[in-house]
């Protein structure tokens, strides 16, 4: 038996009933003071509920969302009883709390009379909270009608396992011209094993109605809550001196059991003391914040249609969700961790995503497998989508559905000879062999060199990704390559062949979910996002700072891409987050999320220093890659303590070049004409009509090999190798992440949780240590949101259309970020798992936040 059960039992046996309740109360009431109900499990420094302004009110500031909480108090002899509401709702900043409570007394015992109590509590986090309070009665009898009174209180928190509160209550009361005494309560509370064992000793004084302060009480209380959301709490008060007399002088002790829900509770206790009748108490919560109990019932099997989840919110008035991906996964660890939610239904169709991040939530959808059924409903997609479907438990179809798991394919089309015909040619300068990235709009068919990494790069995820259906569905690798050759199944040969489990329709999927989980089941299309309750834990926590650098990276702020939806990473702007996280002590280490093709050289190389210098002032960096995290996106990375990149990820294409467009041709074919004035030789030398110079060539030559010089010596100080070591693995050429652990250029293979766990572990971090993600971000004001709502969704329509020709794409990216990039091969569009996708190379998207 565990030491928190051990003590519970022991106190339950020394109290007459399996009850509880507040013993400030109790005491008053034996004194003939007009207290509040005897609401169950109060201690002064682990008061965090409405119910806190009866002992200490900075206990309310605690509270991080809307919560109300009913009691009903009844004791023998008397009719009704007593009944008490206490809603606090945090707003601005600070937690105002309303309380009413109506005392009908025995009789004999005094009047009746309603107390209202109006708190406001100004808190810090979880780290301190100060609060003041009046009370209000409300009475047929004359005296106390006219009575009112002040509280205050002060929490302070400063660990995890420590909480000590002072309250002072009872000031300017008055009742028949006599001055009730004004108390002065001090307390002290530990949480332990795992905020599940709550120990508290308060010590109750008070000034004798003006005189000398005098020790009266002290009050030791202990707290158990189990994960399942049952609780036991109980208070015992004993005399301060030994010899006390009359009600100072007498034992007053409660016990009570709560059974909490995610957002409701129930508690039954009672409690009493020498001289007076037992009290049994009933009481009931509902909050915005989720408890960590299991509930009452268990909760309706969430139903997630993946590509809609990460689709663009469509809005004209308000922000679109700037971390889709992030909040993806965030509600797919809320179904793995939360015991009363019995199983998943995962809906897969195209997914706005690559083989990187797919991977990424196939891992995290095995997790959820682990603990309960997960059901994939495939309506969709390629071999990506396939072998995401395979982490479920069971793999469903709709009867008309045809799979297509036709292995990878890439496309890359050619356009200098039609350009040509156009008019339209461009001046390209390029280091490293790989480097093709211009090759599309200079070349007529495709290099030796691209072709070398596209076929490297599809070899190491199509093995991958085979080897894991085979080894989830059962089946030998050598069928897996067969039936992906065969490519397309209507949806009873795929059952036939063992690809999926079964046919159902949309209204037929909660009958194949309850046979999975083993009773009957409801679906629901969303999941509870509420917070959960922030008072379980007490104190500061370490944050881990997350900054994404996603889309292609340029000077100035970050802005929206001309085309499609990826976004520009702007230099000014993440060197500025980058800055602001390594200077908030509060930040523990930093997360670098890098989905990111490259860009601009010199914004890149602003970013590299920034997060040197972030770990020069003693902040770790752990850099967590996406789908892809090449060239200026790799440059970043390699300035981290330590990479962690999915198998999948696109990386390296350690290379520059630089790209100029000639447009004479074409403006002399439309009749038109330019002239140029200029001073100085060179003033021109991006001018887009005309070519360059032999000597201007040289002159950008000699930048570009310049700054891959520079890109080389990054890597060669980040990865801590010889320059030799890095000029083999870089001339421009991209490695999936499997293929980069191999040669050096990454720490570790693994998910956006490893590098946070990662990065808590450089931090010196315990590794069950819970820590706040903060996400940087720039800040937006009113009309800059409004600005970002109005965006309509940019995978949709003509835009989207326009989106997918790669050549627009690039040189609308080549106009925003520069003339002297360092983008990989295929920079300009994602490929596909089949058929005509572009090269090696992912479309940067959101990550976790």
């Amino acid at each position: 038996m565990s030491p928190c059960v051990k003590l519970a039992a022991a106190l339950a046996a020394a109290l007459p009933l399996a009850a509880a309740a507040q013993t400030a109360n109790l005491q008053g009431r034996a004194l003939g003071a007009p207290g509040g109900l005897a609401v169950p499990g109060l201690s002064l420094a682990g008061a965090e509920e409405p119910t806190a302004v009866q002992l200490n009110p900075a206990g309310t500031g605690f509270v991080a969302a809307p919560t109300l909480q009913y009691f009903h108090e009844g004791r023998r002899g008397t009719g009704l009883g007593e009944d008490g509401f206490w809603l606090t709702v945090p707003a601005f900043g600070l937690v105002p709390t309303l309380a009413m409570e109506w005392i009908r007394p025995q009789d004999g015992g005094g009047a009746r009379f309603r107390k209202t109590t109006f708190a406001l509590a100004l808190p810090a986090g979880q780290l301190a909270s100060l609060a003041v309070a009046g009370n209000f009665y409300s009475s047929p009898d004359p005296a106390l009608q006219k009575l009112w009174s002040l509280d205050a209180g002060l929490t302070l928190r400063p660990t995890r396992h420590l909480s000590l509160g002072l309250a002072v209550r009872g000031m300017n009361a008055e009742l028949s011209g006599r001055r009730l005494p004004i108390g002065y309560d001090l307390g002290a509370a530990t949480r332990l094993l795992g905020d599940g064992l709550t120990l508290s000793a308060d010590l109750l004084s008070d000034d004798q109605g003006r005189g000398d302060l005098i020790a009266r009480a002290v009050a030791l209380g202990v707290g158990v809550e189990l994960a399942s959301g049952l609780g036991l709490r109980g208070q015992l008060q004993l005399p301060a001196h030994a010899g006390q007399t009359g009600p100072y002088g007498q034992v007053y002790g409660q016990l009570a059991l709560v059974l909490d829900a995610p957002h409701a509770g129930v508690t039954l206790g009672g409690g009493g003391g020498q001289g007076m009748d037992q009290s049994w108490v009933v009481g009931a919560r509902l909050s915005a914040e989720r408890y960590r109990g299991r509930g009452f019932i268990p909760q309706p099997v969430p139903n997630l249609d993946l590509a809609r989840a990460l689709s663009r919110s469509r809005s004209l008035l308000f922000p679109v969700d700037r971390d889709r991906w992030g909040a993806l996964l965030a509600r797919l660890r809320q179904v793995r961790d939360d015991p009363s939610v019995p199983g998943l239904v995962v809906r897969i169709d195209d997914l706005p995503v690559g083989h990187a991040r797919a991977e990424e939530l196939r891992r995290l959808l095995l997790e959820v497998k682990a603990r309960k059924p997960v059901v994939a409903y495939l309506a969709g997609g390629g071999l990506k989508e396939y072998h995401l479907a395979t982490a479920a438990t069971a793999v469903l179809v709709p009867p008309s559905a045809a799979l297509f798991p036709a292995g990878l394919a890439s496309t890359t089309p050619f356009l200098a000879r039609g350009l040509g015909k156009l008019g339209v040619t461009f001046d390209v300068v390029a280091v490293g062999r790989y480097k093709s990235a211009p090759d599309p709009l200079v070349r007529e068919d495709m290099s030796e060199a691209q072709r070398e990494v596209t076929e490297a790069v599809q070899a190491d995820v199509f093995d991958r990704e085979v080897r894991a259906v085979a080894e989830a569905r059962h089946l030998p690798e050598a069928r897996v390559r067969e039936l992906v050759d065969t490519g397309v199944f209507s949806a009873d040969e795929a059952r036939q062949a063992g690809l999926v489990d079964g046919l159902a329709w949309p209204d037929e999927l909660e009958l194949a979910v309850a046979a999975r989980v083993g009773h009957r089941v409801r679906l629901a299309a969303g999941l509870d996002e509420s917070p959960p309750r922030a008072a379980q834990r007490w104190g500061p926590r370490h944050k881990i700072a997350v900054v994404r650098v996603e889309g292609a990276i340029a000077a100035g702020r970050s802005r929206s891409a001309p085309l499609g939806d990826d976004g520009i990473a702007g230099a000014e702007t993440i060197a500025a987050l980058v800055k602001r996280a390594a200077g908030d002590r509060e930040v523990a280490a930093i997360v670098l999320r890098v989905d990111s093709p490259g860009g601009d050289g010199l914004a890149s190389d602003l970013i590299w220093r920034e997060v040197v210098q972030a770990r020069r002032a003693g902040k770790p960096v752990v850099a967590s890659m996406g789908d892809l995290a090449a060239s200026g996106g790799y440059l970043v990375s390699v300035a981290a303590d330590a990479i962690v990149a999915e198998p999948s990820t696109l990386t390296g294409s350690i290379g520059v070049f630089a790209l100029k467009p000639d447009l004479s041709g074409l403006l002399g074919k439309l009749g038109v004409s330019t002239v140029t004035v200029k001073r100085g030789r060179h003033a021109d030398l991006q001018s887009f009509t005309r070519r360059w110079t032999e000597e201007e060539r040289a002159l950008v030559e000699r930048e570009v090999r310049a700054f891959y010089g520079v890109f080389v010596s990054r890597v060669a100080e980040g990865r801590h190798l010889g320059r030799e070591a890095v000029e083999q693995v870089a001339q421009g050429r991209v490695w999936t992440g499997a293929q980069a652990l191999e040669r050096g250029l990454v720490d570790a293979l693994g998910t956006f949780d490893d590098a946070v766990r990662l990065a808590k572990e450089r931090a010196g971090l315990p590794a069950d240590e819970e820590v706040e993600l903060a996400a940087f971000e720039p800040e937006h004001g009113f009309l800059g949101d409004l600005a970002g709502g109005l965006e309509l969704q940019a995978d949709a329509g003509p835009l989207d259309a326009i989106a997918r020709l790669p050549e627009l794409r690039a040189v609308s990216l080549l106009l925003e970020v520069g003339p002297l990039v360092a983008l990989p091969p295929g920079w300009f569009g994602a490929w596909e798992g089949s058929g005509a996708g572009q090269e090696p190379g992912a479309e940067a998207g959101p990550g976790p936040r």
